[in-house]
């Protein structure tokens, strides 16, 4: 069995200044226990659904953007135990561990001393995470180095897809993932660079030669929002026939062999 719980399901920076949608990114928990992008708020909602910080075993930070790594360094100290003991494995992009022209680094190198492996791969590498292997994928982002991933469980592939704007190679890589998990900003007819819209994700699904059998829109930005997500879901599975549906705060996912079925927890404690 692979869990994948979604602690949010914003993105852009008018939601995350907002938080109409919360911003906490999403935990893979397989052979390895992997958090996915720890925006602001996931420290504080990782423990609303009885995630704790101490016993993740791989951070997984696709690029700079606040939205994506702003709550980095806690949860370094969390898999570190407060910093005590070394252990724990980074993945993330260049940007993140070296800054860019533009940001300072995401994570300082008192807590970077403190992991046992840091990883910051290109595209097409893989890193073993236990009975996993993880990919490396590209993208095509206003940080250059940002990167997204397909990971190979037991019981089939996931696929994540951050920040990118659309380009044709998507529809190769992700082919044959069972779940396809993709950072889709902007509804029909308002696309702008460097971000998914509703048209990219049809276009992608309907070029697939083995299409996923779900797929599951995050990073909702606030025209997304606004424009109502949950019929542009809908307006994708109608034309792709792939099941679509939006991530929320408590979402939980799990992966069996034959099935993959879906549940909304209640939150363990209060905000």
């Amino acid at each position: 069995m692979v869990e994948i719980i979604f602690l949010g399901s914003g993105g852009g920076r008018f939601i995350t200044i907002t938080q109409f949608r919360p911003t906490g990114g999403f935990f893979i928990n397989s052979s390895r226990r992997i958090y996915v992008d720890p925006g602001p708020g996931a420290l504080v909602r990782a423990w609303r659904y009885k995630i704790d910080p101490r016993k993740i075993d791989v951070l997984f930070v696709s690029h700079r953007h606040t939205d994506h790594c702003n709550d980095s360094e806690i949860m370094v100290e969390g898999m570190t135990v407060g910093v005590t003991k070394k252990r724990g494995m980074l993945i993330t992009s260049k940007s993140v561990v070296y800054g860019d022209e533009d940001h300072t680094p995401a994570i300082s190198k008192y807590h970077l001393d403190s992991l046992e492996e840091i990883h910051i791969p290109n595209p097409g590498e893989r890193i073993q995470l236990g009975d996993d292997e993880m990919t490396i994928t590209p993208t095509i982002h206003s940080d250059s180095t940002a990167i997204g991933f397909i990971l190979k469980t037991k019981l089939g592939k996931i696929g994540y897809i951050p920040d990118t704007e659309y380009f044709d190679d998507l529809k190769k890589i992700y082919e044959g993932t069972r779940l396809l998990i993709a950072s889709v900003t902007r509804p029909t007819n308002m696309k702008i660079p460097y971000h998914l819209c509703t048209e990219d994700v049809i276009y992608m699904l309907k070029d697939m030669k083995k299409k996923p059998e779900m797929l599951i829109m995050s990073h909702i930005g606030m025209k997304m929002h606004f424009a109502n997500p949950y019929k542009e879901a809908k307006f994708i599975e109608n034309v792709t026939g792939v099941k679509t549906l939006i991530a929320k705060e408590g979402f939980k996912v799990k992966m069996e062999k034959k099935d993959i079925k879906l549940k909304t927890l209640r939150p363990a404690r209060e905000l």
